[in-house]
């Protein structure tokens, strides 16, 4: 215990090994005191035998009522050891229990940051699941930049080229928005990061994205599921 004392300053030891050092401690003290007063009722046992008292069976027989008195209170001492060995263990116990509860939330629990401004938008775990590193938990949905996605006609889609001009008309109303084509899908699958997957609005299987930068005004409303009609360059047709 006073290596322990001294090797904690230097971190050699650990506040729990110190904590279960100190638990056994007081547990050794406490039994050594039962010990001796169970050596001392056997000392009054052999004092007793030795001078031809011990034997007594009269109740009122004076050396066996002293004998018996003594004995009571050499076992009411040791009792009394016993049950302050029980509660420096309970004391010790009580503690660890606190110092695992308070692991276990600190483990249990943690702040997630979000890369970008924006909103949950899919809880992919139930409370109280335990998780894996690397694990999906929450679908973000990215506020920060808007981007509309138009179906079109086959004849539109091959007129059309990444950086072409287009303008959104929302169909709620309000002034037009001027965007740029970021991706042509083509006739393969749409990305799967979108809020709303274009195959539950339309079955034209060309797809083209624009970029439209002023369609979240800053209100930190997201503009998720707004429709309206694209118009590209003069040289091609509008879709909606």
């Amino acid at each position: 215990m006073e290596r322990a004392s001294s090797l904690i300053k230097s971190g050699s030891v650990s506040s729990v090994e110190l904590g279960r050092l100190t638990r056994d401690q007081t547990i050794a003290r406490q039994t050594e005191i039962g010990a001796r007063r169970r050596l001392d009722a056997t000392q009054v046992e052999l004092t007793a035998a030795r001078e031809g008292t011990f034997l007594g069976d009269s109740y009122n027989d004076r050396p066996s009522s002293v004998q018996r008195e003594e004995e009571m209170r050499q076992r009411a001492e040791g009792l009394t050891a016993d049950v302050a060995h029980a509660d420096a263990q309970i004391s010790w116990l009580v503690g660890e229990i606190e110092s695992e509860r308070s692991r276990y939330i600190g483990r249990s629990e943690a702040d997630i940051k979000f890369p970008v401004a924006g909103r949950i938008w899919e809880v992919m775990t139930a409370p109280g699941e335990d998780v894996r590193a690397g694990q999906p938990l929450i679908r973000l949905l990215d506020c920060s930049g808007a981007v509309v996605t138009a179906n079109v006609t086959e004849s539109v889609y091959n007129g059309l080229q990444l950086g072409s001009l287009a303008h959104f008309r929302p169909s709620a109303g309000g002034p037009e928005l001027t965007g740029t084509v970021v991706n042509l899908t083509g006739s393969a699958g749409v990305a799967a990061n979108l809020a709303i997957n274009p195959d539950a609005l339309s079955k034209e299987p060309y797809r083209a994205t624009i970029s439209v930068p002023d369609l979240n005004d800053g209100s930190n409303d997201c503009p998720v599921g707004r429709t309206g009609r694209v118009i590209f360059s003069p040289d091609t047709a509008r879709k909606p």
